[in-house]
């Protein structure tokens, strides 16, 4: 999930906890950020996990065209311009991971988010 601030930051994380003045997020158990309610704009779920040796989860932004994809290694990498078909072939293929190296790898241009 995504936690998205007033000045448009965002912060990856995978579990938050409410507190009294704003909210903890947490990744693989460890404290990455904290926002005051009031800097907070909204959470949003980025990622549809999936059944893969090699890709954890997807999440696609059709305003913007990316497409997100967690790895089992833990690496996150957005990938721009990539259509909807592109997305929903992903995330229905029958082998996530062969349909990603023939159809995603090396075609988009990609940002490593962690």
């Amino acid at each position: 999930m995504k936690a998205i601030t007033v000045e448009e930051e965002r912060i990856e994380c995978d579990e938050l906890e409410e507190g009294e003045h704003g909210l903890v997020l947490y990744h693989d158990g460890r404290i990455v950020g904290y926002v005051p309610y009031q800097q907070l704009q909204c959470v949003t779920e980025t990622r549809t996990p999936v059944a893969s040796s090699s890709i954890r989860s997807l999440g696609y932004s059709g305003d913007e065209r990316e497409l997100e994809i967690e790895f089992q290694s833990g690496g996150i990498y957005r990938y721009s311009d990539v259509p909807r078909e592109t997305y929903e072939g992903l995330l229905g293929a029958r082998s996530h991971g062969s349909y990603f190296h023939e159809n995603v790898r090396g075609q988009y241009d990609y940002l490593r988010i962690r």
